[in-house]
C-alpha cells in the first residue's frame, strides 16, 4: 500500500511542533555542521564524520519519512536492519559446502551523490514526501559529504542497503537461477553452494551485476577474496561455521574470553592490566563480548556459565559497563 503523501515542510512542522523551523532545515549546509576525525587501519586512513546537534536532529526527521520507505531486498540483506543480525545471515550457508566471501572495496565512499539520487528517485512512489524532487538536491546536501556517504552518519547504512536493492535484485534471482545462496552484510558478501563449480560461475556472475548497476564504481576487494570448503575453517562475518552446521564464535574470541573470567576470578590485578586504560575498561570488554556470544552461541554460553559460574557470566551479560 503506498502512503498517502504530504509537502516536506508538513511532515517537518508534524514531527518538530515549532521546537525547530523549517526556515533553519532549509539553510545550506557548513563545515559547522560536521566535526571530522580520523581512524588509522594499517596503512589506510578512514575518515569518520560526526554531525551536529543540529544536522543529527534533521537526520532523524529524514530516517522516519524517507529512509525507512527506500526498498531492501530482504531475503539476502541482513545488515542495519531491526531484527536481524549477522548471525541470520551466516545460517542461511549452513547447509553449503563451498564458500566464496569478499567485500566491496570503499563501500560508503563509492556510493556518490549521484547514486544516492538515484536511489532516492527510483523509490519516490513508496516515500511520503509529496514535493519529494523540489527538495531533492537540499535532501543530498543533509545526506552526503564531499560528494559520497559519509561514515559516521545514521542515515548511511539505511541509504547503502537502498542504494544496492536493484543490483541485490537482479544478482538473487541469477543465484535462485543457479542454485546458490547469497547473502550481503553491509559491504561482506558471501556466496555458497554444494560445489565449488557452481560458486566460481556465481562470483563472475557477481562482478558482471555490480558492473551493470553502478558502471564500475563498486567493485570487490579483491585481496579479501577467498574460497573456503568443509574441512577447512569455515569464518564468515566473524563467526565459524562448522561442518555439523552449527555456527559458533572464533577460537581466538573464546580464548581472550575465558582469559578474561579466569584472571577475573583468579587474579584481579592481572585482569584490571589486560587493558591500558584500566579495569572499567577491561569489564567493558569482557561484557561486550559475553553478549556478543549471547547472539551466536548459546550452547558455548552454557559452557561458560559450567566452567566459571552463572553469576559472573551472567553479571556481565545483564549489567551496563561505563
Amino acid at each position: 500500500m503506498l502512503p498517502t503523501k504530504k509537502p516536506l515542510k508538513t511532515l517537518f512542522e508534524a514531527m518538530f511542533h515549532g521546537k525547530r523551523t523549517f526556515a533553519d532545515f532549509s539553510r545550506d549546509v557548513s563545515e559547522d555542521d560536521v566535526e571530522r576525525s580520523y581512524i588509522q587501519h594499517g596503512d589506510k586512513r578512514r575518515e569518520l564524520v560526526k554531525p551536529s546537534d543540529r544536522l543529527r536532529a534533521y537526520h532523524r526527521f529524514l530516517r522516519l519519512f524517507l529512509l525507512d520507505f527506500l526498498p531492501v531486498q530482504d531475503e539476502v540483506v541482513f545488515s542495519y536492519r531491526k531484527g536481524m543480525s549477522a548471525r541470520d545471515a551466516v545460517a542461511r550457508h549452513a547447509q553449503s559446502r563451498h564458500f566464496f566471501v569478499s567485500d566491496i572495496e570503499s563501500f560508503f565512499p563509492s556510493l556518490t551523490r549521484e547514486i544516492v539520487r538515484r536511489t532516492i528517485a527510483n523509490a519516490e512512489e513508496f516515500v511520503p514526501i509529496a514535493d519529494l524532487p523540489e527538495h531533492m538536491e537540499h535532501l543530498l546536501d543533509l545526506l552526503c559529504v564531499d560528494d559520497a556517504l559519509p561514515v559516521g552518519f545514521s542515515t548511511s547504512p539505511a541509504l547503502s542497503n537502498a542504494a544496492l536493492y536493484q543490483f541485490d535484485v537482479e544478482f538473487h534471482d541469477r543465484c535462485s537461477e543457479l542454485g546458490i545462496v547469497y547473502t550481503r552484510y553491509a559491504d561482506d558478501v558471501v556466496l555458497s553452494a554444494d560445489d565449488r563449480a557452481r560458486v566460481e560461475v556465481a562470483e563472475g556472475e557477481l562482478n558482471l551485476c555490480l558492473d551493470r548497476a553502478f558502471g564500475g564504481a563498486l567493485r570487490l576487494h579483491r585481496g579479501k577474496s577467498k574460497y573456503l570448503h568443509i574441512g577447512g575453517k569455515i569464518k564468515l562475518l566473524g563467526m565459524v561455521l562448522l561442518p555439523n552446521g552449527m555456527i559458533s564464535v572464533d577460537t581466538s574470541v573464546k580464548d581472550e574470553i575465558e582469559t578474561m573470567l579466569y584472571r577475573y576470578l583468579r587474579d584481579r590485578e592481572r585482569f584490571n592490566a589486560m587493558l591500558p586504560t584500566g579495569a572499567a575498561k577491561a569489564e567493558a570488554r569482557l561484557a561486550g563480548l559475553l553478549n556478543y556470544v549471547n547472539t551466536v552461541d548459546q550452547s558455548y554460553l552454557d559452557k561458560l556459565r559450567r566452567k566459571y559460574g552463572a553469576a559472573v557470566v551472567d553479571l556481565f551479560l545483564h549489567r551496563s559497563f561505563g
